[in-house]
């Protein structure tokens, strides 16, 4: 099964992400930490230019993981999808893999909460200028995102990711939790 997790920058989908590792049933697939790993100095420089790596080799990375993510185990993908091309892309490779693409998870946090986190965490890319950027850019992509899962018949669920740590976690937790036993 596969679950997307979508959330505007500073949402707290890295602290989630090291809760729901210690999950047995969940597979964390961050889509940005899997284009690292690869240490390759051309998409390194892409990324950290802000600008999209080619939509078919990142396909191709994800589809490598997906298909090592043994099919008893939740993969849960971060960054992924971008836009709607990638979510046609996915859509394609769950119906041609047999690993239903169970639900998305949206989780929410008002864009001056999403600012003051990334300012905060005082990295070169979380200057003021670039993180407005981003929650542009993340404006743009997230509604038509969400709308082409709705009208492909793929659930949504709504986590307000404007709590405690803790709080988001259980939310996501049990959402997971219900994928996985469906």
């Amino acid at each position: 099964m596969i679950v997307v997790l979508i959330g505007p920058p500073g949402a707290g989908k890295s602290k989630q992400s090291e809760l729901l590792k210690q999950r047995e049933h969940v597979v964390w697939l961050s889509a940005g930490q899997l284009l690292r790993q690869l240490n390759d100095d051309a998409i390194n420089e892409v990324m950290n230019s802000g600008e999209m790596v080619d939509d078919e080799f990142v396909n191709q990375l994800i589809e490598q993981h997906l298909d090592s993510v043994p099919r008893s185990k939740v993969a849960v993908l971060d960054g992924f999808p971008r836009h709607e091309a990638q979510a046609e892309w996915l859509l394609g490779y769950s119906a041609e893999s047999g690993r239903a693409l169970s639900c998305v998870i949206h989780l929410q946090v008002p864009a001056d909460v999403s600012r003051q986190r990334l300012e905060g965490r005082g990295e070169d890319r979380d200057n003021p200028e670039s993180v407005n950027e981003r929650l542009e850019e993340y404006a743009i992509t997230i509604e038509p995102l969400v709308s082409y899962f709705k009208q492909a018949g793929i659930k949504v669920e709504t986590v307000d990711g404007d709590r405690s740590v803790e709080a988001v976690f259980t939310d996501i937790d049990a959402v997971l939790h219900h994928v996985h036993q469906n």
